[in-house]
């Protein structure tokens, strides 16, 4: 069931998503995914950060980074994290709950609607327009 918005106050609900939906290249230092943090009310990204494609979803040094600057720039944590249930993030998913965060799994399809418009942005901004 997908999530909706309206369903949440603000700073309530984040969620984790990949941004990209073909790797970020890099000529010195390999291929990138971007994963982001994104409160849900408002859709605003608190935070992303890059991850090698060769690593199997978030290290716990970046999850930590990540939820700490999601933290700064919202001012306050959420009760719930959503998480795609297809998205390897087993170091993120400790560090969220040791915060006492709420960790959620739901299918990548029940995020889309939400983060639609965030993939699109960055693939028109790292590729210059051209689809990735």
């Amino acid at each position: 069931m997908p999530i909706e918005p309206s369903d949440y106050a603000h700073n309530e609900a984040w969620l984790l998503f990949q941004l990209n939906e073909a790797p970020v290249m890099t000529e010195a230092d390999g291929d990138f995914n971007a994963m982001a943090i994104m409160e849900v009310a408002t859709g605003m990204i608190f935070g992303m950060e890059l991850v090698q494609v060769s690593m199997s979803g978030l290290p716990e040094f970046l999850s930590r980074k990540l939820l700490a600057d999601a933290e700064g720039q919202s001012g306050s944590r959420p009760q719930k994290l959503f998480i795609a249930t297809e998205y390897h993030a087993d170091d993120l998913v400790k560090v969220a709950e040791a915060m006492g965060i709420e960790v959620e799994r739901v299918p990548a399809k029940d995020l889309s609607g939400i983060t639609q418009e965030a993939r699109e942005g960055f693939a028109a901004h790292v590729s210059g327009g051209r689809i990735q």
